[in-house]
């Protein structure tokens, strides 16, 4: 930040109004009813906002035809002056994404990285060597920045299973040379940069500095546009002095060594500039008007209308010299507004301009940390008033929040009896995360509510912990809770509470209890998922809660349409799986015998991925894809994943991926996929083995 601060510092001298001036500028004061007025020493400012492609160029191999353009999308933002008419100074901040996969015979690297950068732009548009000022300048950009980076690494998959890149082109879950080899699963690489590069010393670089200074260099066209507007095309490199942006330095110890130079990054962009009307360029003609003459006055303060700073100022109302309400104690309420004329120097006032008590701060606060509902109508604005003038605003905090008892995750794996219990619960629900899935029981505004549903499912064997949501965010309740139910203990009033596990029937449609977990992606668009891995060995795959056999039916056939033949109704009752004859049904004989894993086998086959992007896909790959003709795509997880074939065996589809191989795709690798979503081939062979 030191650096920025220096940089900044440079700017605003080199933004005084004097220098803003062509170099034959002469000072020249006008005196009109011994008023001086300076000719024509106006700040010339302007405005950008701009986009472009951030493009790496660093220590891991560069290959042939990258494009500049290609990159990952960033943004700008500047302020600057014109100093003259063929040179501009621009403060700016630009931040957009760096990122770059590395996939060559020896090496497999990637990295990716929020960059942002501030400082200050020279532009120079050669205005000064044509007679007749032309719409469209080439320009040379010139500067100094601070650049902030924190570059993290893909190594492993969702799971955590680390990649290990195979000599045939796969990436599987065991090295290659691994005694263990055989029992390897092929990855797919989920493009998610989960580990950070510095804090793990990936690169044995040790703990570097994240931020570094940069010189930007560049060239472009500046193209005038009307009523202030320009537009500028710049493709600027910024020349970094570090070395560790990519994590891959040339002073590396280790395995993978870098080349000598610094890391930069080209940005490549389209910028709007627009040209604010100049402050204190006021025409001499028209002030001379003004003052000999007299001006309008429409708010009859006796300020005129050209010099009035607050320009609708209520008749009658006293102003000072700019035309502005007074304010005797500088709470910024105007006096004939302030019902507390003499507030104390710093105080925090009301919009009447009355000063805060002790117990108007206790109120507060109470609405601050509101959970329960009692304070949440308690809505005020305050106005900090201090020697800069600036003012804070307080806000009520978000609505949407509630409590409930956590009763298990993904992570842990429950008892059959444990299942029993919790699926018996009718108003079980699922919140997912990127890592891990949470099991919860019940909605509570009140916090003690749900601690006390909480000592409930304990009497009923099932441990749990109370947590806050706010907008599916969870958050800890930790201290408070336990203090409710310390007392909730004492005072016994719990116990006349009824089990949350219901005595009516609870009806489920299952989808099947499987050995190894079935891919998540198989079971994109069930939203009403639940997933509960058994002591048994057996994951097992529910939806629903119904308290009627008609409605879960109707579930079981969306449920069998989208593939999962082996989908039948089960029923929960006191905490366990009761029969359906039990539960005072008749089930013929078909559906006694029904597969409980069966999926539709029809429903798989077998692809080639070539590529899978968040955003573009490189040029290169591009023209390839073009050539072969019968790409399709599919997006899953924030990922659009590029497929070749649709093939019902695994050796049709590893034939044709052996093809693209040899035309140069270097990332195909073969991919099962199930009711057209994208799965692993060892899930798609264990579904055609069921």
């Amino acid at each position: 930040m030191r650096n920025l601060f220096l940089i900044i510092s440079a700017f605003l001298v080199l933004s005084h109004p004097l220098i803003g001036q062509d170099s034959t500028l002469v000072e020249e004061e006008v005196v009109i009813s011994e008023v001086p007025v300076t000719k024509d020493l106006s700040i010339k400012p302007f405005v950008s906002l701009g986009a472009g492609a951030m493009t790496y160029y660093g220590d891991m191999y560069q290959y042939p035809g990258t494009n500049p353009v290609m990159g990952n999308w960033g943004f700008n933002l500047g302020f600057g002056v014109h100093l003259t008419s063929y040179l501009d100074a621009k403060l700016f901040y630009s931040a957009g994404d760096l990122a770059f996969n590395e996939n060559t015979q020896n090496y497999h690297s990637n990295f990716k990285s929020k960059v942002i950068s501030g400082g200050l732009l020279f532009t120079y548009n050669f205005d000064n060597f044509f007679k007749k000022s032309p719409s469209v300048h080439p320009i040379i950009i010139l500067g100094i920045s601070n650049v902030e980076f924190n570059s993290k690494t893909d190594i492993k998959d969702q799971y955590g299973r680390e990649y290990n890149y195979w000599d045939d082109g796969s990436i599987r879950s065991l090295p290659e040379d691994s005694p263990n080899a055989s029992d390897a699963v092929i990855l797919v690489k989920d493009n998610y940069y989960e580990t950070d590069i510095r804090s793990m010393d990936l690169y044995d670089q040790g703990d570097y500095p994240l931020s570094t200074l940069a010189i930007p260099f560049g060239i472009g066209a500046d193209i005038t546009l009307e009523r202030g507007f320009s537009l500028q095309v710049s493709s600027i490199m910024n020349f970094t002095f570090s070395d560790n942006i990519d994590g891959i330095s040339s002073s590396e110890t280790g395995s993978r060594k870098g080349n000598r130079s610094n890391d930069r990054f080209l940005y490549t962009a389209v910028t709007l500039s627009y040209d604010i009307p100049a402050v204190g360029a006021l025409k001499n003609k028209k002030l001379n008007d003004e003052l000999l003459y007299g001006g309008d006055d429409e708010d009859g303060d006796g300020v005129i209308d050209l010099v009035d700073d607050c320009p609708f100022t209520p008749e009658g109302v006293v102003v000072d010299e700019n035309g502005c309400p007074l304010d005797g104690d500088g709470d910024w309420v105007p006096d004939y507004k302030d019902d507390e004329l003499d507030s104390p120097p710093g105080s925090i006032v009301d919009t009447s301009g009355v000063a805060y008590t002790d117990d108007d701060f206790y109120e507060l606060y109470l609405a601050y940390i509101d959970t329960v509902g009692t304070y949440t109508n308690v809505v005020k604005t305050v106005y900090t008033s201090n020697e800069s003038g600036f003012r804070t605003k307080h806000t009520p905090r978000p609505k949407k929040e509630y409590y409930t008892v956590q009763v298990a995750n993904s992570t842990e794996d429950l008892s059959v009896e444990q299942i029993g219990k919790i699926l018996s619960i009718s108003n079980v629900s699922v919140l997912n995360d990127t890592t891990e899935t949470y099991y919860h029981v019940g909605q509570y505004e009140n916090l003690e509510m749900a601690v006390e549903q909480k000592i409930i499912l304990e009497l009923d064997g099932i441990n749990g912990e109370v947590i806050g949501l706010v907008d599916d965010q969870r958050f800890a309740v930790g201290p408070e809770a336990k203090e409710i139910e310390d007392n909730y203990r004492l005072e016994g009033g719990f116990s006349g509470s009824e089990s949350l596990i219901s005595k009516d029937v609870v009806y489920r449609v299952q989808i099947g209890a499987f050995k190894n977990p079935i891919s998540r992606n198989v079971f994109d668009g069930v939203n009403d998922l639940i997933e509960l891995q058994g002591d048994d060995g057996l994951t097992r795959y529910l939806t629903g809660s119904y308290r009627t056999i008609e409605k879960a039916a109707s579930r079981k056939i969306d449920v069998l349409l989208d593939g999962f033949d082996g989908a039948f109704i089960v029923a929960y009752k006191n905490g366990k799986r009761i029969s359906l004859e039990d539960a005072g049904h008749k089930v013929d004989d078909s559906a006694k015998q029904a597969p409980e894993n069966s999926m539709d086998k029809e429903k798989v086959r077998f692809k080639v991925q070539i590529g899978a992007y968040e955003e573009r896909v490189p040029a290169d790959v591009m023209d390839k894809m073009i050539s072969i003709g019968d790409v399709k795509t599919v997006r899953q997880s924030g990922l659009t994943r590029y497929l070749v074939g649709d093939y019902k065996t695994y050796e049709e589809a590893l034939k044709r991926k052996d093809e693209l191989l040899q035309d140069g795709l270097e990332d195909a690798f073969v991919v099962g996929s199930f009711n057209d979503k994208v799965i692993s081939v060892e899930e798609a062979n264990e579904i055609l083995n069921k």
